[in-house]
């Protein structure tokens, strides 16, 4: 497992009850390396639990925590998980190898799986980086985009091979932000071995909070004020004959004005056949929402309640990370959620042509 794909997420976890086990650890590494680090999941990701002293290429550690907590042993720049399950289990950093129990190879096996893939996605991204000009940044940025969606593709098809397995547990909660509903829902089964692991909490809130963006649910009215003070409610504009973006954002939110030019250019070119948008803000500050509702051009409604986090959309969307939106058909009915870049355009393009 590369740290430079770990994605560190912060939510609140449930802990259920857990048999606490010990377990033996052995490292095998450079005889140049010092120190080796225990990790442990943690709700922002993987975090140092400790640091053992390496000699002559080894090192011993003794877990004592609950069963099934997900740890790592690694050093400079990779780290390979384990479970703690009460067997002993033998790390070998150099050869990127583990033996232990049964569960403890699954992981292993899907971690170096996964790795490859990450390989390959860094070198292509280090190469779009390299080959970079003003002039086709627009370009690389959108075969960046491509390369780390056929990532995300590529990661589930490794993962599916484990899915009767508790493996998931270490993947699902970094990866749960870049699925859709339907590429999550099979991780939900009820009968899944992991589906009570308190590492899941978050992975459930991601999937609840997308069942109420699901295509084909009608949307949910909101009540805020204007950037006049004015109450205004979404179904003043939803469900009136257009195809209307709420768009969920906040002036605080640096990939929320990063993406506002594409949405801006979608409402430009649009608006004339009928296409709205409604603004939603996640702002507490007034006048910083005003001041970015100005800067970037943006001339459409705008509406927030401004409570930041603590927003009514966040409940009545499923909302845990900004830029967010649902695409509305003319009945008010979701017909897509979370389109940024390419996507948007894509799918305005296909609803009123080029």
């Amino acid at each position: 497992m590369k740290r430079f794909f770990v994605i560190l997420i912060t939510f609140v976890i449930v802990v259920a009850a857990q048999a606490q086990v010990k377990q033996q650890v052995k490292i095998i590494c450079p005889d140049s390396v010092a120190t080796v680090t225990i990790y442990q999941m943690s709700p922002n990701g993987m975090k140092p639990k400790t640091t053992v002293t390496a000699t002559k290429g080894e090192a011993t550690y003794t877990v004592d925590g609950f069963l099934h907590d997900v740890l790592a042993v690694g050093n400079t720049g990779y780290y390979m998980p384990f479970f703690n399950d009460g067997t002993p289990v033998e790390v070998n950093l150099i050869e990127r190898s583990l033996q232990g129990s049964p569960l403890n190879q699954q992981i292993a096996q899907c971690d170096n799986r996964l790795d490859v893939i990450d390989q390959k996605v860094m070198e292509g991204i280090m190469h779009l980086q390299e080959i970079a000009t003003p002039e086709n940044m627009v370009e690389m940025q959108q075969q960046a985009t491509h390369l780390m969606k056929k990532r995300t593709l590529q990661r589930l098809e490794v993962l599916d091979d484990y899915k009767n397995t508790l493996v998931p547990i270490a993947y699902l909660p970094e990866m749960c932000m870049e699925l859709n509903y339907d590429q999550l829902a099979p991780y939900m089964s009820a009968s899944a071995l992991y589906k009570d692991h308190p590492y899941m909490e978050i992975v459930k809130q991601q999937f609840d909070g997308l069942e109420k963006k699901r295509p084909g649910k009608m949307f949910a009215d909101l009540t805020m004020n204007d950037l006049d003070g004015q109450p205004h409610s979404l179904s003043e504009w939803c469900g009136k004959g257009n195809y209307v973006l709420v768009d969920f954002w906040a002036s605080w939110c640096g990939p929320c004005r990063q993406e506002m030019p594409n949405v801006v250019e979608g409402y430009v070119k649009y608006h004339k056949k009928g296409y709205e948008i409604v603004g939603v803000s996640f702002d507490n500050n007034d006048a910083s929402w005003k001041s970015a509702v100005k800067s970037l051009g943006m001339d459409w409604i705008q509406l927030s309640d401004l409570k930041g986090w603590e927003s009514a959309a966040a409940e009545a969307y499923g909302i845990m990370a900004i830029p967010s939106n649902v695409l509305l058909d003319p009945e008010g009915r979701i017909v897509a959620c979370d389109l940024r870049g390419e996507d948007l355009q894509l799918k305005l393009a296909e609803i009123y042509g080029l």
